[in-house]
């Protein structure tokens, strides 16, 4: 959260609540998604360890789309002076039973409009958007900053460490040999019928990965929920999927960066507790790498307590840029 310091008098200090109002992304005019888009922008530089200025597209296209995990493009709450917007609150929530107890929110306010109440009033307003999830987590919290500050002044508690990793892509590493029994099927876009409910199987396979306190649930992958997700326009993904004799073992997914043809993400890489402890979750990375046709830099994050796949990362290439944290609070707290 990119809040402020201390919470204020909206009234008090020239900034009236009824400059506190609902925002319609869907339908917002290029005025107001460009006033997101600063607020945005400024967070990300001043407080977001070893990031640059996202670029405009990039933001749209993260609002426009559900998330990497399912949730439905945001809802908005915004803060205007003189109908600029001055800073935002934006609630995701997720349609899936395993997160139906789940919003997941952000607060962002321009650092000059800071120390005045906004924030706090932003936190407020957007609490009618949760739709009865009794559960808020924050997923952008970085180490002494003014966010950081924000949400533990407001009850908020870290539940889960991320690190934040980059590989520059130039020649990918050997992938090494697969044991009899094993193969690898990739594609690109929608999954092959044939394939479908094994790619499900491994995806809700990272159930027991490390994630610290979150009560955020990774498990809800359904075929139905995948094809939803391919038919509304998801960005492009590239899926490697491990089968032993025909059955799921393992996978990992990569993503385009919607608005960078040359950058991309590293999402689910999972192996399934009958095949770990071969080095499978590497060898399927490495050989992912060699499909990633023009791309030139990966991200990804790893819970900092996951210190295999950290390793794992790190014998990729990857390097840690920097660590930032998941808060919780309950609904209720908030309301009082």
């Amino acid at each position: 959260m990119g809040g402020e310091q201390r919470s204020g008098c909206i009234a008090c200090m020239g900034v009236t609540t009824e400059q506190i109002e609902e925002l319609d992304f869907s339908s917002a005019s290029e005025e107001d998604r460009r006033g997101l888009y600063e607020v945005v922008a400024a967070w990300v530089v001043e407080d977001s360890p070893g990031k640059k200025r996202p670029s405009y597209e990039a933001c749209i296209a993260r609002w426009e789309l559900h998330d990497d995990l399912g949730f439905e493009p945001p809802r908005f709450v915004v803060a205007r002076e003189a109908g600029k917007i001055i800073g935002y609150g934006e609630v995701r929530i997720s349609e899936a039973e395993a997160n139906a107890h789940l919003a997941t929110a952000n607060v962002v306010v321009l650092p000059a409009h800071r120390r005045r109440g906004i924030g706090t009033a932003l936190l407020h307003a957007m609490l009618s958007l949760v739709n009865g999830r009794t559960v808020i987590e924050a997923w952008s919290v970085f180490g002494d900053s003014p966010g950081e500050q924000f949400a533990a002044a407001r009850g908020f508690r870290v539940v889960s460490t991320m690190t934040r990793q980059r590989l520059a892509l130039s020649d990918p590493p050997e992938v090494g040999e697969l044991p009899a029994g094993y193969e690898l099927v990739t594609w690109k876009g929608a999954a092959p019928e044939e394939f479908v409910e094994a790619y499900v199987e491994a995806l809700n396979g990272i159930r027991d990965a490390p994630r610290g306190e979150t009560t955020l649930d990774l498990t809800r992958n359904t075929v139905e929920s995948i094809r939803r997700e391919e038919a509304d326009a998801v960005p492009v993904r590239w899926i490697v999927l491990l089968l032993h004799e025909g059955q799921a073992a393992g996978v990992t997914v990569v993503e385009l960066d919607p608005a960078v043809s040359t950058v991309a993400e590293q999402l689910h890489t999972v192996v399934l507790p009958a095949h770990r402890g071969r080095g499978f979750g590497r060898l399927i990375k490495a050989y992912m790498l060699h499909n990633l046709k023009g791309v030139e830099t990966i991200y990804t994050r790893t819970s900092s307590e996951n210190e295999h796949m950290l390793r794992v990362n790190h014998s990729l290439g990857y390097e840690d840029t920097f660590i930032y944290m998941g808060v919780q609070a309950k609904t209720a707290d908030l309301q009082a």
